[in-house]
């Protein structure tokens, strides 16, 4: 093992070559508490390998270890919809949230995740359209709220989000089991479908909440430099930045990303207003 340990590991995938090692994956790849082992580190490697995953980019692949507890190697959800769009056989996907409506409780599956205010949330729902032997086939997956729930933030914040894109990662799973064979997304980790290595009794990983995108951090960079020029716009972002506690916008999430455009307009508007003459 200790050979194949400081092996460094070269493969290309779709986005992009990699090149790991087991030093790499501990000081780079590794979240949690928790000191992976060195048979947890060359595992991960191994799947990362067979499966072309490219670990560097944000989400894509990592582990989570805290304390004793076994290794578990979490997948972005943005790379269970890479991957079955990049499937040739794959047509489109459906997805939305299963609720219960009005007095009688009358079960509805919706498409998208917007709850009403009569509604109640049961669940979320999946269907996958493709092609096997030149017919079009469907997958259809249905999961409960309650067993997936595990009260972290985001779950309480965006529930419904949560419970379809599980919904979806295990309707991808079963509709293409040979690119996702061993892969679980995020959103499913802890749950009883999680490969064996995991014991029953461990506690769930935590979430990884999502991050902007380059045309989020674009346009809110737009919008402050209109408002208050270059230098003094960077500076504003800078300060509101480091009262999230961030040194840059460069994997700043979701949460983040709207609390400081919350205080931006709250920023232009007193700036419009100090500007405006009186009559």
């Amino acid at each position: 093992m200790a050979s194949d340990m400081t092996k460094i590991v070269q493969y290309d995938t779709a986005l992009g070559n990699v090149q790991l090692d087991a030093e790499t994956v501990k000081q780079y790849l590794v979240k949690g508490n928790g000191a992976v082992t060195d048979q947890e580190v060359f595992l991960f490697i191994k799947m990362c390998e067979a499966q072309k995953l490219n670990p560097f980019v944000t989400g894509e692949a990592y582990l989570i270890k805290f304390g004793s507890q076994p290794a578990q190697m979490v997948v972005g959800y943005d790379t269970y919809k890479r991957r079955a769009e990049e499937n040739p056989n794959h047509l489109y996907t459906e997805s939305g949230i299963v609720v219960s409506r009005g007095s009688n409780g009358e079960i509805v599956q919706k498409q998208g995740a917007c709850l009403y205010p009569s509604e109640k949330l049961i669940g979320g729902w999946c269907r996958v359209h493709r092609m096997r032997n030149n017919v079009e086939v469907t997958t259809y997956k249905e999961v409960g709220i309650d067993e997936y729930d595990k009260k972290q933030s985001i779950w309480k914040d965006k529930p419904c989000m949560m419970i379809e894109k599980v919904a979806i990662s295990q309707c991808l799973r079963e509709a293409y089991p040979k690119d996702y064979e061993g892969l679980y997304s995020e959103t499913e980790m802890g749950q009883s479908d999680v490969p064996s290595m995991i014991p029953a009794n461990a506690e769930p990983a935590p979430v990884k909440e999502e991050t902007v995108t380059q045309e989020e951090r674009k346009a809110m960079f737009s919008k402050v430099h209109n408002a208050f020029g270059d230098k003094d716009g960077n500076d504003v972002i800078m300060a509101l930045l480091n009262e999230e506690g961030l040194k840059s916008t460069t994997g700043m999430t979701k949460t983040s990303y709207e609390r400081i455009n919350r205080k931006l307009d709250e920023m232009i508007l007193a700036k419009a207003e100090e500007e405006t003459p009186e009559n």
